[in-house]
């Protein structure tokens, strides 16, 4: 039996240490857990700045989405980006990770998104074709500065 729900307060360490897989798995050194608990605290609880949704399989967190807020002219305000979006390997491909991100794109929609958007790793051809099954469209490529 699969739940997807918002996460909460209690479910920081949960959270977390689902987004840090992730960015584990993809290669990168994930910052510390106690670093990110603010953020996460931001959005726990459905906040002002985005949300976390959790998906359980059998009681257990196996999938994590994280949303965040953003105003812009061209979407004419709110917009969400999806930042985190990981499943657990041992539950990939059961439908999980989709019931997770329609979620997600149902709640961001009810709090006022026009739009949703995300960014995908290098040689993500398994993920585009996933988005893309949720009806995303590709439409350019992400790019980042840092100073």
């Amino acid at each position: 039996m699969t739940t997807i729900r918002l996460a909460t307060s209690g479910d920081r360490d949960v959270a977390i240490g689902l987004a840090r897989q992730l960015l584990t798995e993809l290669g990168g050194t994930p910052a510390p857990a106690e670093a990110m608990a603010p953020v996460f605290e931001s959005f726990a609880d459905d906040g002002p700045g985005g949300f976390v949704v959790l998906g359980e399989a059998e009681g257990q967190p196996v999938a994590v989405c994280t949303v965040s807020f953003v105003d812009a002219l061209r979407s004419v305000g709110r917009y969400a980006i999806i930042q985190e979006m990981y499943v657990d390997p041992s539950v990939r491909s059961t439908g999980i990770g989709m019931e997770v991100l329609r979620f997600a794109l149902d709640h961001a929609i009810s709090r006022g998104c026009a739009m949703v958007e995300l960014g995908t790793p290098f040689h993500g051809e398994r993920q585009i074709q996933f988005y893309q099954r949720a009806g995303f469209t590709e439409v350019g490529a992400r790019l980042r500065w840092r100073p």
